[in-house]
């Protein structure tokens, strides 16, 4: 039977000069310089820290103090016992950042020089009982530097992506790298970020057989009750006979069939194939739309009377129809895709977190987002991501590792480019959550930013080898091009998906896009996130708050300094300027959150209804909308929702409460119409009521009540404003939906003037605990309230079902509070001096 050993004690670190050669035996012998490594894998930062050779400030972005190692090469050394008992061993790599020679027992046995593909070396006679394995990792910036950089790319490619590493790991300055990702001034991790393992196939003196290739697929037809099992098998073999064992088990783990499958055997090799009808399934439907039952598959290798190797593969029935570009219909229902562009979890380190992933995965559920895509400009995430996107039901928009503009596109580097492209799409085809391919971030759109021809974008790569390759590899999944594209130009709102860049370019028909991919807009975290990044004054001595001709930036430059000038963050902002100015940092970042929430609110809205009435066609109306950035990889004041600590703030919870599957909001333009939005999984029937409150007498001035159906998918007007003729512009436009199952209850509170202009009251709440709830009332009108927590003096981590939104007097608010965390809770509507505190402490077993 295969035996798979992670090879994770043992090892240790050392710094050489960049210029030294690596001596294998020298360096194995050496007693001195090295660092122990206490957990791998690890890379040479977080050993760095580990032993207190960097301060903790990196962690947060200040990244000056770690510059030095970036100079130096760096070697690995591990120690392994192996039994000598199989009678083939290979050493697994998953993951080299991202040059590196590596050597066993003094032997030479990889060069490696691309972050996003692993390495799997046959050391089969290499190996003793006792085993020195050296990892020599090279200096990123001197390798760089010694690359042929040919004259015709050097208008268009960047030099950083000369090396297969994320172009924000390289300083801006001389190799054109990219600080974006918010670290000071720039961060390039190296070394192991990847498990590194030790596999052995068979008895030594009896041969051995192993699984090398799979494609096990769940697939599910059009009438959702006719499924079957495709697997397709490969491997090598000392064998004449070998033949396959499936073994499927339902949800629940109980045996659904067993099938025997007589593999053909030939020259060393094997391979399999067949398909096996599945009664009855149970169905896996996308988050929002039903459950995610998951089958459990085992196929197993025997010969020579005994089992060889196995894997295990989680697969969902479900069946997936595109009729329109990205307009996609699941199990028969009309499926809108809502989520965010997803940036790795953290930067300091490329090493796979999670815990990260997890709390990231539950505040995606709390804001009811479907998808995530995941931005071409990262980096491979584990098994462990896509596996938890299965459970959840959440559906991935995975990309290809490429972003802005154009690349290398000589022999080399389109062999490098499909090596990736096949081991990523081989690792994760069998997902029920995979939903599309992409081929990258940016591509063809950055080309045309910096008016260069189509061609610097290696259109071979992106129209014809990927399209290909993924025919071969997946058929039948969708591939887009690049994100954007398809229109008349790469970013045209009509047709394919677009990016908001409307904050910094001009550009016609972007109020209903077909599909927005990225919608941004800028502010600062919530304000205990950017107590903790800033350095200096958080209200510097000396500031107003103004912003005065000449001046270079709306906010304290302490703040800026956070902030990514070089893509004009300063002017992403929302619309600021409605709001109150300012004389203290509490009110600047309310001013500048609230601006950003109520532009990603007014977008999403938008792109709910889908077009300006509900006579739209299908083909025109908007599919999905993703925030962008959906999480920060480095504390930053920029674009995310959902900051780098994994805090939301003003611009997370209004993005939950626009992704309601089931939505009553207003459009207010030069009418206003009410409507109603129906995303869930089935027609929703109940009553709307209607109003306009009247601030300053704190009361309705109007109320009315109407009965709405709609179907699923569906979205359209329920009541005309323009029948009320007049009114004062002051009244806020209140409503409610409530389904007749109480099922569904959305409630919206808008506004027709700008925010500066209403006189606020000084609400007072009257708030309790129930079990895990908040249960809230005003006794007028409170403009966004505002729930803190804090356990001790942390507070950080806390998660609720809703925050910062408005209260109605009359109206009972209850909020879950979610996670782990249990103390104080404060209560504030944000012009109101008056605060409510609560105490909560989390019953056992309770809490997300």
């Amino acid at each position: 039977m295969k035996s798979v050993v992670e090879l994770n004690g043992s090892w240790s670190l050392k710094q050489i000069e960049p210029a030294e050669k690596v001596d294998p035996s020298r360096v194995a012998g050496d007693p001195a310089g090295w660092l122990a490594i206490s957990e791998m894998p690890a890379q040479v930062h977080d050993v760095l820290l580990a032993h207190k050779a960097l301060p903790e400030e990196i962690l947060v972005g200040w990244c000056e103090s770690a510059e030095w190692v970036g100079e130096y090469d760096w070697v690995y050394r591990c120690e392994f016992p192996c039994d000598m008992g199989a009678a083939r061993y290979d050493l697994v790599f998953k993951g080299l950042d991202t040059v590196a020679d590596a050597y066993l027992n003094g032997r030479h046995i990889c060069y490696h020089d691309d972050l996003y593909v692993s390495e799997r070396i046959d050391v089969t006679g290499l190996l003793g009982p006792r085993n020195v394995l050296v990892l020599h990792f090279h200096n990123i910036l001197g390798y760089l530097q010694g690359l042929d950089y040919p004259e015709e790319w050097r208008e268009t490619v960047q030099r950083c992506k000369l090396v297969r590493k994320p172009t924000h790991d390289f300083p801006p300055d001389v190799f054109a790298g990219s600080d974006y990702q918010g670290a000071y001034r720039y961060f390039s991790p190296i070394g192991v970020y990847g498990k590194v393992l030790l596999a052995g196939y068979g008895r030594k003196g009896c041969g051995f057989s192993e699984i090398r290739g799979d494609f096990c697929r769940a697939e599910l037809d059009a009438d959702l009750s006719s499924a079957r099992i495709c697997v397709s098998l490969s491997g090598a073999t000392t064998s004449p006979g070998v033949k396959i064992v499936l073994r499927l088990s339902d949800p629940d783990g109980a045996e659904v069939w067993e099938r025997e499958l007589e593999a053909a055997a030939s020259g060393g090799e094997w391979s399999a194939e067949g398909q096996y009808a599945v009664e009855s399934p149970e169905i896996w439907w996308p988050r929002g739309f039903g459950e995610h039952p998951l089958y459990g598959l085992r196929a197993e290798l025997w010969s020579d009377g005994e089992l060889q190797d196995q894997i295990d593969r989680q697969l969902g029935f479900r069946h997936v129809e595109m009729p329109l570009p990205l307009m996609f219909v699941i199990n028969g229902k009309k499926v809108r895709l809502w989520g965010g562009s997803m940036d790795p979890f953290q930067g300091y380190t490329h090493c796979w977190r999670q815990d990260r992933m997890i709390r990231l995965m539950d505040m995606i559920e709390n804001a009811n987002m479907n998808t995530l895509r995941i931005w071409g400009q990262g980096i491979p995430y584990s098994d462990a991501f896509y596996e938890e996107a299965d459970r959840r039901g959440v559906l991935i928009w995975q990309e290809f590792f490429f972003g802005f503009g154009g690349y290398p596109d000589s022999e080399p580097y389109i062999a490098k480019y499909m090596r990736e492209a096949r081991e990523l799409i081989l690792r994760l085809r069998h997902h029920a959550s995979l939903l599309m391919w992409c081929g990258g971030n940016e591509m063809i759109m950055g080309s045309e930013f910096l008016n260069r021809d189509r061609h610097v974008y290696s259109v071979e790569l992106v129209d014809r080898l990927y399209p290909e390759l993924v025919g071969e590899l997946d058929p039948g999944r969708y591939f887009h091009p690049s994100s954007p594209s398809l229109g008349e130009w790469a970013n045209d709102p009509r047709s394919g998906d677009h990016h908001t860049y409307d904050c910094v370019w001009q550009y016609p028909h972007k109020l209903f896009p077909n599909f927005v991919s990225e919608h941004i807009r800028t502010a600062p975290p919530v304000m205990h996130s950017l107590k903790k990044i800033i350095r200096g004054e958080l209200w510097p001595k000396g500031y107003d708050g103004k912003f005065t001709h000449g001046q270079d930036f709306p906010m304290p430059d302490s703040w800026m300094e956070r902030s990514h000038h070089p893509v004009q963050g300063h002017i992403k902002t929302g619309p600021y300027w409605e709001f109150y100015d300012a004389d203290n940092a509490y009110d600047h970042v309310y001013r500048f959150a609230a601006s950003y929430a109520k532009e990603m609110r007014a977008g999403l809205e938008r792109t709910r209804m889908g077009g300006p009435d509900a006579s739209v066609p299908p083909e025109f109306r908007t599919k999905g909308h993703f925030s962008c950035k959906l999480n920060d990889t480095w504390p930053k004041v920029y674009c995310a929702v959902i900051d780098y600590f994994q805090e939301g703030f003003m611009p997370y919870y209004a993005t939950l409460r626009a992704q309601q599957p089931v939505l009553v909001c207003f459009d207010i333009r030069d009418s206003i119409h009410l409507w109603l939005v129906n995303d869930s999984a089935g027609d929703v029937s109940g009553t709307v009521r209607f109003g306009l409150f009247d601030i300053e007498a704190n009361k309705f001035a109007l109320e009315r009540e109407l009965r709405a159906t709609m179907g699923q998918g569906e979205s359209g007007i329920v009541f005309d404003l323009d029948e009320l003729k007049f009114f004062k512009k002051f009244y806020l436009p209140c409503a409610t939906f409530d389904d007749d199952g109480g099922l569904w209850h959305s409630s919206s509170i808008d506004y027709c003037c700008v925010e500066r202009h209403y006189r606020f009251p000084e609400a007072r709440l009257s708030a309790r605990i129930v079990e895990n709830d908040i249960e809230i009332r005003t006794d007028s009108f409170a403009r966004c309230v505002e729930i803190t927590g804090s356990q001790g003096q942390d507070p950080f981590g806390w998660l609720f079902s809703d925050n910062y939104f408005d209260l109605l007097p009359g109206e009972t608010k209850r909020v879950r509070i979610l996670g782990r965390k249990q103390g104080g809770i404060a209560l504030k509507p944000h012009y109101s001096r008056h605060s409510t505190t609560l105490f909560y402490r989390r019953r056992d077993g309770e809490g997300a």
